[in-house]
């Protein structure tokens, strides 16, 4: 154990004000082989927990010190840069603090867990745009998982908008946006009201976000205050009777809004953490009976979406693997040229972005996700332009509200 720490403490200090989309926990994984399967991995995250001993790992207890200082950094920033160079220029080799490699992302599930029935949820997983959503000062910022700015809007959360008592506070929310319905689907929680909740355990982070949402009302209404929807995913205990009920209803959704991608499932007692964890799993739901177990009754409705040419999850992996790291490197290539207009990242190789990507459609949904990606950031320019001073505006506009 001691072992494992060291080299974790070894990977983090080198990695420290690097760019890079390595996990908290990635020496784990490269050293898979010797430290064994998932199961085993699961046990020395949460002993590593359990010990108090994460502290060397946990970079999220810094999370609104993070928050303030991207904030500044933008408040400060008097011009956007197009471009960086491929050699050393002076002033370019600093980056800047973003919110990159901030949420908690999901590895397959390749076997059951051990403890599944007692201490394991399950998150039906909307189709949509993940982000980090952070509430401060008097405004909503929402990033990609890269830290690339995507929105901006007033919301009632604490520190959402300049109009309430909160405004000095700070929320921060893994969430999935849905465009068409314009609402934001509540995944995690990372902080609320200036309290970080990164420590906290799963179980207890979800039941905190269900009674201080239970208080917003105004969290579930358009108005002008609030300019997108707010909804909780659910979260369903994985005891027999409770997760077969789940399986055999579809849609996961009323009126299948929004379309369900695919199911996460989240161990009762993690952390939330940085990059991939084994605490946090990734299925299709055409897979759930072949990893989890044929005494599961999964609906046909379900089973259907199976593409034509599915083997098994194994073999699903192994094409998806290779056909993914070759865009990447395809994308790496084009991204290292120098160009005056913004590059575009390749999304993280991580299960809850696959969206059936290797149904007949040959990655048809894959690149459907990088051109909403592309016009995103061609977008991004215009945005920053029309949130400047928005301060001052979002000022104004209260005062407006209260003469009225």
């Amino acid at each position: 154990m001691d072992e494992v720490l060291e080299r974790l403490e070894t990977t983090l200090i080198s990695e420290e004000g690097k760019e890079s989309n390595k996990t908290n926990f990635e020496n784990l994984y490269k050293y898979a082989g010797r430290l064994g399967n998932q199961e085993e991995r699961r046990r020395e995250i949460l002993e590593i927990q359990k010990s108090n001993r994460n502290d060397k790992l946990d970079k999220f207890r810094g999370i609104l010190e993070l928050v303030n200082a991207v904030e500044e950094d933008t408040v400060f920033k008097t011009k956007r840069v197009y471009y960086r160079p491929n050699i050393y220029v002076a002033g370019f080799n600093r980056a800047p603090p973003t919110y990159s490699n901030v949420l908690m992302l999901s590895e397959w599930i390749i076997e059951k867990p051990d403890d599944f029935n007692e201490n394991w949820y399950v998150t039906p997983c909307p189709k949509g745009t993940r982000l980090l959503v952070v509430a401060h000062q008097g405004s909503t910022k929402c990033y990609t998982k890269y830290g690339h700015f995507r929105h901006e809007f007033r919301t009632e959360l604490p520190g959402g908008n300049t109009c309430n008592a909160y405004k000095k506070k700070c929320c921060v929310l893994d969430c999935f946006y849905q465009e068409a319905n314009n609402t934001m689907y509540i995944l995690d929680l990372l902080a609320w009201n200036n309290q970080p909740m990164t420590d906290c355990e799963t179980e207890f982070r979800h039941y905190w976000l269900e009674t201080q949402l239970s208080e917003i009302p105004g969290l579930k209404v358009i108005s002008k205050r609030n300019k997108v929807i707010f909804s909780l995913l659910p979260k369903v205990s994985c005891t027999p009777e409770l997760f077969n009920n789940f399986m055999t209803t579809y849609p996961a959704f009323p009126n299948n809004i929004p379309a369900i991608d695919g199911l996460l499932f989240y161990h009762k007692r993690a952390h939330y953490v940085a990059g991939e964890t084994p605490l946090v799993g990734w299925l299709f739901p055409y897979m759930v009976q072949e990893v989890l177990g044929s005494e599961i009754t999964v609906n046909d409705s379900y089973l259907a979406k199976k593409p034509i040419n599915y083997v098994n999850q194994a073999d699903f992996i192994e094409k998806f693997e290779a056909k993914y790291q070759k865009k990447n490197r395809t994308r790496r290539t084009s991204t290292n040229s120098m160009d005056t207009s913004d590059s575009i990242k390749t999304e993280t190789n991580t299960p809850e972005k696959k969206q059936n990507a290797l149904n007949n459609n040959d990655f048809n949904e894959t690149e459907n996700m990088e051109a909403e990606d592309n016009g995103g950031k061609e977008k991004e320019s215009v945005t920053e332009c029309e949130n400047m001073d928005s301060e001052s505006i979002a000022v104004t506009k209260c005062e407006e509200e209260k003469k009225e």
